[in-house]
């Protein structure tokens, strides 16, 4: 296990360190959706308070996750099925 490490983001002009044993340029990116996220939800809305701000950029973040995933199973259900096929004597 690797050692843990702080990385500092900033989130909405908000500095935020964190703990981690993943590699910075992650994290960072992580930070980077994270702030997409919020401007594009910013753009959309005329005034929206920092704590519904972040609520729907985690629903938008979660949805893509949930569709990925399930594409991802889909896909892996698929390949176990041309596997199966071509496997067959």
């Amino acid at each position: 296990m690797s050692e843990k490490k702080s990385v500092t983001v900033d989130i909405k002009g908000q500095q935020y360190t964190i703990k981690t044993d993943v590699d910075e340029e992650h994290v960072l990116s992580v930070a980077r959706l994270v702030n997409e996220q919020l401007s594009k939800i910013e753009q959309k809305m005329l005034t929206v308070s920092t704590v519904n701000l972040m609520v729907l950029a985690l629903m938008n973040v979660a949805s893509d996750y949930l569709q990925a995933r399930n594409e991802l199973e889909a896909l892996t259900d698929r390949l176990e099925q041309l596997n199966n096929l071509f496997s067959a004597p």
